[in-house]
């Protein structure tokens, strides 16, 4: 429902504005950020000894985000990140200050990133390439991510994340239930997922239908099969984690896998990407009891586009994904009339007319449309053909 506000004191008017305008901002935000990942650990000296009140420093190396931290008293910090390639700075007076650079940060779950400050002795800053160790430390549930390099790299037939989850320990790679089972069951005209894999595999011996999917934290699944019902381009996905078993508290609500979809973001930098995937018979053979060999066409065409909005603040991302095919019908032999069969003249399939016409209301059909009139034997006038 709209309000005319036009009559009310300036002030008022202008209040209400800023505060819409706030609110739209605060949901775009929130609407942009995704599945986060808790980087934790513990800033000591070299004697092994914690330092209390040590500054963390992380900047995002695609939005020039950043953020901060500060140890406790037990050397320990946790600092949540969206995903991505980070700078982290760690600095305490009386230390040299510590850069890792570059420290690549996967969507879903937690990570280690410990470090030890070195005595100031002069003024300088130590450099250390490193990489958030892979092996879980914090966290008992089991599951792997998939980078979204390792995703495009994979020869997938329809590019669907969800034909990489039989990849996963766990996983059962094949599924009991029919292809158009949502159309079958009346629920729906087509499938949510298109004609692409929804997912129903069966996760850790569990059923098919007893699997969680969320695209950037937002449940995604289906009502009739649980299958997931948003396919995501693979060029517009940052990371995909499957957690199969031991999940944390967050994620309830399911007793089969957990498929936790990450999408990129925008960065400051102006990028994107096209691709064209084609598929066709160019060297398929035939059908062994077909004639000819039917067409076969599919082009799959995109892309992505990112950028800034406003340098570190706001920031775009399009992705779009176009699929066109053409499918031929190999039917083989097929006897068709002849022409003497399609002007009535059945003289050919004479041995073959032998029964009785039915049921009665085609017989007595037969005999009003002929009356009494004579005709030949496995013959039907044209008149009768034609109406």
């Amino acid at each position: 429902m709209l309000t005319d506000i036009s009559g009310l004191p300036s002030k008022v008017r202008h209040f209400l504005c800023v505060t819409v305008f706030f609110f739209a901002c605060t949901a775009l935000v929130l609407a942009a950020d995704g599945q986060t990942v808790s980087i934790r650990g513990t800033v000591s000296d070299p004697s092994g000894a914690v330092v209390p009140g040590a500054k963390v420093r992380a900047r995002n190396l695609a939005t020039g985000a950043v953020l901060e931290a500060t140890t406790g008293a037990e050397g320990w910090y946790a600092i949540s990140l969206a995903a991505g390639r980070y700078d982290f700075e760690f600095s305490e007076t009386g230390f040299q200050p510590l850069a890792r650079p570059g420290v690549e940060v996967a969507a879903n779950g937690t990570a280690a990133l410990d470090v030890q400050l070195q005595l100031a002795m002069q003024a300088e800053v130590l450099s250390v390439t490193v990489e958030v160790p892979g092996v879980e430390t914090t966290s008992s549930q089991l599951g792997e991510t998939i980078s979204a390099a390792k995703m495009t790299a994979v020869p997938l037939n329809g590019r669907s994340f969800t034909d990489l989850l039989a990849m996963q320990p766990g996983v059962i790679p094949s599924s009991s239930q029919q292809p158009n089972a949502v159309v079958m069951s009346g629920c729906s005209a087509t499938p949510p997922s298109g004609d692409l894999n929804a997912g129903n595999l069966s996760v850790s011996g569990q059923r098919e239908t007893s699997n969680g999917f969320a695209v950037n934290s937002s449940a995604v699944e289906e009502d009739f099969n649980n299958g997931t019902a948003v396919v995501p381009n693979l060029d517009s996905i940052q990371d995909l984690k499957v957690l199969t078993s031991n999940f944390d508290a967050e994620y309830g609500n399911f007793s089969g896998g957990q498929v936790l979809v990450t999408t990129k973001s925008g960065g400051n930098k102006l990028h994107g990407s096209a691709f064209e995937f084609v598929r066709n018979t160019a060297l398929d053979a035939k059908n062994y009891f077909a004639t000819s060999r039917a067409s076969y066409e599919r082009n799959q065409h995109g892309g992505t586009l990112g950028g800034p909005i406003r340098k570190d603040k706001a920031h775009f991302f399009l992705d779009y994904q176009g699929t066109g095919m053409t499918q031929g019908q190999e039917t083989g032999n097929i006897t068709v009339p002849s022409a003497a069969d399609r002007l009535g003249n059945l003289s050919d399939l004479a041995s073959q007319l032998t029964g009785k016409v039915a049921p009665d209301t085609w017989r007595t059909s037969f005999r009003r449309s002929l009356g009494k009139r004579s005709q030949p034997a496995s013959h039907i006038p044209r008149s009768f053909l034609t109406g």
